[in-house]
């Protein structure tokens, strides 16, 4: 039996030697690190510029940094953690996961069309990345004992899956929904589904996801207006427009910091969905490459510490974590650029958001304590 949580030297495990180490994946804490300072940079430029010139911002630089304090204590907690305490607690995490979900859905704020966030003595909480989290947690835990294939355990999962998607996408979020359900079922396929199982699953799913998009308005519209923003520039096809033009303003090394002029109203939600447009026009398309690179680093130093790590739950954690960072960063990215439709996610670690920004530190401090983690037999 895997003994996940003995801090000491070497570990046996089913005949392996598995060494801790006090050494954590540098390259990893690096990459995150720098990710969270330019946001911090970014959020600060937007609010200083937006109030000198329109007297209020649309950001509070003061909450987000106190956020990133606390995602940073979360990221702490998580590295000292023991292994097996989120194996032991994995249920009841995806317990009170459902529980935020639907006190949300009747009780919830609402905001920029949808219901999303449940306000809890003043302090705004996005329910769909705690159940995003607590559902990696739950998939790990259940596929550590259990076998996957054509069984009962696995259908379990795939409908806990399907409830939670359906619960954030009558929000309405579909980003987070999309996210969410492609993060897991791909934790599945890596735990072993079979190939079969895991194409009907993902076809069909694809084609209802593309069915659901003509079922709200808004969704068709935002659709439509990827195809041809310039069809409706001044309507659903606006914000594609301006974000492109924030990068043709930046150009090479931008317009320099606080100079940008699409956060004065021009361009909406620029500190969050489109932060990354903003970083774009102020500090140009080498600071954006950068970014880019640095969200390719933190990423795959995450998949490989997956890769190597002895113990199959936090092995599944730490994949789910890093899988759920990449198709965050890949939708956001995406959707600024005009690669994928816009979908309202934010960019993990650099755009404003409370929850986001304590649960993405909160995933990279997991992976770190895993990183100390290695095996001494050889090719593993």
């Amino acid at each position: 039996m895997q003994r996940e949580g003995r801090d000491s030297k070497r570990l046996s495990i089913d005949g392996k030697v598995v060494r801790f180490s006090a050494d954590i994946d540098w390259v990893l804490l690096l990459s995150s690190g720098l990710l969270l300072i330019l946001g911090i940079i970014a959020l600060y430029s937007i609010e200083r510029i937006q109030i000198a010139t329109m007297g209020y911002s649309d950001v509070s630089f003061k909450s987000q940094l106190v956020y990133s304090i606390l995602g940073i204590i979360a990221g702490i907690i998580a590295y000292r953690m023991r292994l097996r305490f989120l194996r032991i607690y994995a249920p009841y995490f995806l317990y009170l996961a459902f529980l935020l979900l639907i006190v949300t859905f009747f009780w919830g704020s609402s905001s920029r069309g949808g219901v999303r966030w449940l306000r809890i003595g003043g302090i705004s909480i996005q329910t769909s990345d705690i159940a995003r989290l607590a559902l990696i947690l739950y998939i790990s835990n259940l596929f550590t004992k259990e076998y996957i294939g054509w069984n009962l355990s696995t259908f379990k999962a795939l409908i806990i899956i399907c409830v939670t998607t359906c619960m954030v996408l009558l929000q309405p979020d579909y980003g987070s929904a999309m996210i969410t359900f492609l993060t897991s079922l791909l934790i599945m396929f890596s735990a072993g589904m079979p190939l079969p199982m895991f194409l009907s699953v993902f076809i069909s799913s694809a084609f209802l996801g593309y069915k659901l998009i003509f079922t709200a308005p808004y969704r068709e519209r935002r659709f439509l207006a990827f195809l041809d923003p310039w069809k409706d520039q001044y309507g659903d096809g606006y914000q594609y427009i301006q974000a492109l033009r924030a990068f043709a303003r930046g150009g090479l090394v931008g317009v320099g910091l606080g100079m940008g002029q699409q956060k004065l109203n021009i361009l909406p939600e620029i500190h969050t969905d489109l932060i990354l447009a903003h970083i774009g026009e102020e500090l140009g398309f080498v600071t954006t490459i950068f970014v880019v690179f640095l969200y390719s680093l933190m990423c795959i130093r995450m998949f490989r510490i997956a890769l190597y790590c002895p113990f199959r739950f936090s092995k599944l954690v730490v994949l789910g974590f890093a899988l759920s960072l990449t198709i965050q960063a890949i939708i956001n990215i995406g959707g600024v650029v005009k690669l994928l439709p816009l979908t309202g996610v934010p960019l993990p670690l650099l755009s404003s958001g409370g929850t986001s920004r304590i649960v993405s530190l909160f995933m990279v401090g997991y992976a770190l304590g895993v990183s100390r983690y290695k095996s001494e037999v050889e090719g593993v």
